[in-house]
């Protein structure tokens, strides 16, 4: 872990706000760009980092990150995620669907979250596992695409390459994985 972040998580221990500026320094801007891949909008990425913050905030103390760069921008992604489908479902006639299925969970077993809990948990290795037999450009530029939702054209950009070298290169990929997680016995 870098010296950097280990001070930011002791401040942020120690319940000092300056360690939510030095995160915002150093790590908003690839947060709000994740979001705003995601989201569309400068006001609602703001937000998304500014949730991300707040909840970096509340759960460090108990549960210090092994990498806070990672730790925060996934955060960020899921709370901008989040957001998006929240608009979704607004533009598909407000809260009902969602109220109508949060009410309907008190009577699912919770053996299915578990268990879905634990094939995301076993797939999400499965991805791990195969994301580490691709070349390091290769990685980056899957984890670019599908964890932080870069364009193709600002990757290609990134990795001094043409636009559709990267979509071709994201298309072996995929078939790649896709053959992998067969292999696996996931597909």
């Amino acid at each position: 872990m870098r010296t950097e972040d280990k001070i930011i998580i002791e401040q942020i221990a120690a319940r000092d706000e300056r360690a939510l500026e030095t995160l915002a320094a150093l790590y908003g801007e690839i947060c709000r760009r994740t979001a705003r891949n995601i989201l569309g909008s400068d006001a609602d990425a703001e937000e998304a980092l500014n949730d991300a913050l707040y909840r970096a905030w509340n759960a460090i103390p108990a549960s210090p990150p092994a990498h806070l760069q990672a730790y925060l921008i996934t955060l960020t992604r899921r709370i901008a995620l989040d957001m998006r489908k929240s608009q979704t479902r607004s533009k598909r006639g407000g809260g009902t669907v969602p109220a109508a299925l949060s009410e309907l969970e008190e009577c699912i077993s919770a053996d299915s979250d578990v268990e879905q809990a634990v094939d995301r948990t076993l797939l999400r290795d499965a991805i791990d596992r195969f994301l580490m037999q691709l070349s390091t450009e290769k990685r980056r530029i899957f984890i670019e695409r599908y964890t932080l939702f870069l364009r193709t054209a600002e990757i290609a950009e990134r990795h001094g390459m043409t636009d559709s070298a990267v979509n071709m290169a994201l298309s072996r990929i995929r078939k790649a994985l896709h053959t992998f997680l067969e292999e696996e016995g996931f597909l």
